[in-house]
């Protein structure tokens, strides 16, 4: 394949600018994020510091219900439940529920003018793209006998924005470069001709779009603090420097260089804030004196090789553009939305974001990565922790980014230590427990609002089970005994203080609700709250499995973990055969909702799926139906795959790749035309889950042994595939043909990550299997006549 059309698997292309943020392109090194337009004459690029949060570590409290006795709640509810008055119970749990998350901010917007002369022509011969594998943003055009050309990235290397500027033939007479902010400036100052300087507050309180709040945005709340923070840009150019009130200003210019860079007050999750705001500025301003010191070459060059010591580890390949490899990205969508080659872009373009936005250091990426545009952002743009964030990183390992997986790690540290405050005061047990939303404040209380998605204490549970993927993806015991096991332990002894004894002798959850999910009783009776949800029990069962794993020789909380597992019921399977959401059958006043959160267990769980359990599953998915929003998509994308069931993933993959700008309802995902996954409105899960489900149809190692190629769809009759990872830590390259209408194995190769990982695995693919032999310290071809 030439250069051209493998490059194909890694850009993304457009013939005009963006008009609005689902078109523009994201930037990011974990920290700083920014959403390149790409203007003709100028334009504006959206700017992000993942640490520029509303409220402060205070917020959770200043927000909660007072002294309410929380066990004496949950106690008068599960009275009333056991009455059957649902009304009432759920009146007693929303006592003990804690007003709201905290918001993701906007931080700054720049705003570059380019004076193209007064009697200018039309811009001709666009072209924008983003090229994944520099992480670098182009843009160029020509106009008035000039060509105008633009890069811009992101550094990890040097914790810049670079925006270069590059003018063949007359230069440009007036230039001009501006930093605003939604925020709250508290100074904006000129230092030189040739730095910026903005000084920002950030609100004390942001409370939930959805929830139509008399005052969404507060500051000066009497005894709240809130984060400061700084940017500071700074300009090279080759022309004379002007004076133009709060703007960096030059005639004559050919070439430019902005160096942007950003700080805050924020000192970690959960964390109180530092009281210096110098010390923002500072660290910002010594950033882009670092990275001024250097030529473009000299930082661009760091710059990629930071970038693809991730990026080049894997990628996917499908084979070449239907409409060739310069066809503009929103003329794919629209007219070749099938294309297998776009399926590989987006693959690829999900590693990219997962990098761009998660790298070690930073707070893990939120509803929206690191890029958001809004004050009051769609659902806070915070953690959701019921299926939202762990999405973020279904595929961190797998897609050989365990790096990636590190800011939720160290986050889950934070929201563990905060999870036990809430045990204690909620529900009066130990161990730890967070529930429906976090912020940056590592918040772990019920949000306000409808029981069905505040009341339901599994958010923490859930999550540490990432932390046990880590290490069954080839995580050191160092990794498990310090990290994994103190966390997964916390969350465990809270589970076994929340189980009760049902009158079958199992033990269950109660009160317990399926995420945002409701029933109706035999009578009529719309609520949320009942006994032992399915996910809750598969969520607890497979939470104890990892602590077993985890937890070393003698501990005694062995033994109370392997009585509890003895005890809780079997997957419940209802009248009809479907897999049923709750102990008591019930009927669904919304038979397609979007959450399959009673499927947990299937995936990301890892319950063998046959005999009757594996048709219940197949069933459940069939009556909830295909169609939803981006994220469920994604999820029944990866349950089809675990299924084995090749032409649902087919049907699902037709509808993750239409156009999310065109109306399909209010719960109908897509995609924009800059790839992001639609809710809609945007939401990054969808773009991470979708490479999650891709993995699961090429690879699949939960059942203790790899199986290569278990549901990859017909639309993808040849492939390879380099570097995915699998457990117990094995890389794997392959690639495919089909010669009889379905995907056939044609080459495969397997390494070690480290040499604990290393030994006898058995691989297996369609028509063979084997036991190979896998060495850290050379590659492993697979002979595919052995069976």
């Amino acid at each position: 394949m030439s250069e051209q059309l493998s490059a194909a698997a890694h850009t993304l292309r457009f013939d005009e600018p963006a008009q609005e943020f689902t078109q523009a392109l994201p930037l990011g090194n974990g920290r700083l994020g920014a959403m390149c337009y790409g203007g003709i004459g100028g334009g504006r690029i959206q700017l992000n510091d993942a640490t520029a949060w509303s409220g402060s570590p205070q917020s959770e409290a200043a927000n909660g219900p007072g002294d309410v006795d929380g066990p004496a709640a949950i106690a008068r509810a599960r009275k009333a439940l056991d009455a059957g008055e649902y009304a009432a119970a759920e009146a007693e749990l929303a006592t003990v529920t804690t007003g709201h998350t905290q918001s993701y901010l906007p931080f700054a917007e720049l705003l570059l003018g380019l004076n193209l002369g007064e009697d200018h022509e039309d811009a001709q011969d666009y072209r924008r793209s983003l090229d994944l594998r520099q992480a670098t943003h182009r843009h160029s055009y020509s106009v008035t006998g000039r060509k105008i050309s633009e890069r811009s990235y992101v550094s990890a290397a040097h914790q810049v924005l670079v925006v270069e500027l590059e003018v063949t033939g007359e230069p440009l007479p007036h230039v001009t470069a501006e930093l605003t902010s939604q925020l709250r400036v508290e100074e904006r100052e000129n230092l030189g001709a040739d730095t910026l300087h903005l000084a920002l507050r950030m609100p004390t309180d942001v409370a939930p779009h959805h929830a139509h709040p008399p005052t969404g945005v507060q500051y000066d709340q009497p005894g709240r603090d809130s984060l400061r923070g700084a940017v500071v840009m700074r300009w090279e150019h080759d022309g004379q420097e002007l004076s133009d009130g709060g703007k960096l200003a030059a005639a004559n210019v050919s070439r430019m260089r902005l160096l942007i860079s950003s700080g805050t007050t924020f000192t970690g999750p959960g964390q109180p804030l530092s009281n210096d705001p110098q010390a923002a500025s500072g660290q910002a301003t010594a950033w882009v004196e670092a990275a001024s010191l250097l030529s473009p070459e000299e930082l661009f060059d760091a710059h990629v090789a930071a970038h693809c010591a991730l990026y080049e580890r894997a990628e996917l390949d499908l084979g070449e553009p239907a409409g060739g490899p310069a066809q503009p990205l929103p003329l794919r969508l629209r007219e070749h939305p099938l294309d297998p080659a776009l399926a590989a872009l987006l693959f690829n373009y999900g590693r990219y974001l997962l990098i761009s936005s998660s790298r070690p250091g930073t707070l893990p990426g939120n509803l929206q990565g690191i890029w958001n545009e809004d004050i009051q952002p769609p659902w806070s743009s915070n953690f959701t922790i019921n299926i939202n964030t762990q999405m973020n990183y279904w595929a961190a390992e797998g897609a050989n980014l365990a790096e990636c997986h590190e800011p939720l790690f160290e986050f889950l540290e934070a929201l563990a230590a905060s999870g036990r405050h809430t045990a204690r005061t909620v529900y009066g047990l130990g161990g730890w427990v967070a529930h429906h939303n976090s912020d940056a404040w590592a918040f772990s209380s019920p949000v306000s609002g409808d029981v069905s998605w505040s009341f339901w204490p599994m958010g923490g549970a859930w999550l540490a089970t990432h932390l046990w993927e880590h290490v069954r993806h080839g995580g050191g015991s160092d990794f498990a005994a310090q990290r994994a096991w103190p966390i997964v332990k916390g969350a465990s002894e809270f589970a076994l203080g929340w189980l009760l004894l049902a009158p079958d002798g199992t033990l269950g959850t109660y009160p317990s609700t399926s995420p945002e999910n409701h029933f109706r009783t035999a009578e009529g009776v719309v609520a949320s709250a009942s006994f032992s949800s399915t996910a809750d029990i598969a969520i607890i069962s497979r939470l104890f499995r990892a602590a077993l794993d985890l937890a070393p020789d003698g501990d005694p909380l062995r033994g109370k973990l392997q009585d509890a597992l003895l005890c809780l019921p079997k997957i419940p399977v209802a009248p009809d055969g479907t897999v049923q959401e709750w102990a008591t059958y019930f009927e669904q006043p919304e038979p397609d909702h979007r959450h399959v959160s009673h499927l947990y267990f299937a995936y990301p769980g890892e319950t063998a799926l046959s005999g009757e359990l594996g048709t219940a599953v197949s069933k459940t998915l069939d009556a909830r139906g295909d169609d939803s929003t981006g994220w469920s998509l994604a999820w029944k994308l990866a349950l089809r795959a675990r299924l084995k069931d090749v032409a649902a993933v087919e049907r699902l993959l037709a509808l993750v790749f239409r156009a999310a700008d065109e109306n399909h309802g209010p719960h109908a995902g897509g995609l924009y035309n800059n790839m992001f996954a639609a809710h809609p409105p945007f939401q990054i899960d969808g773009n991470f889950g979708f490479v999650a489900g891709v993995l699961e149809c090429l690879v699949q190692s939960h059942a203790g042994e790899i199986e290569l190629l278990p549901a990859v769809p017909r639309l993808w009759p040849a492939g390879t595939a380099r570097g995915l990872i699998a457990r117990p830590g094995i890389e794997l390259d392959l690639s495919w043909g089909s010669k009889s209408g379905a995907p056939e194995l044609l080459s495969a190769r397997l390494r070690a990550r480290a040499a604990h990982t290393a030994g006898e695995v058995r691989v297996r693919w369609n028509g063979g299997s084997a036991v190979v032999l896998v060495s850290e310290s050379a590659w492993t071809e697979l002979r595919l006549e052995t069976s």
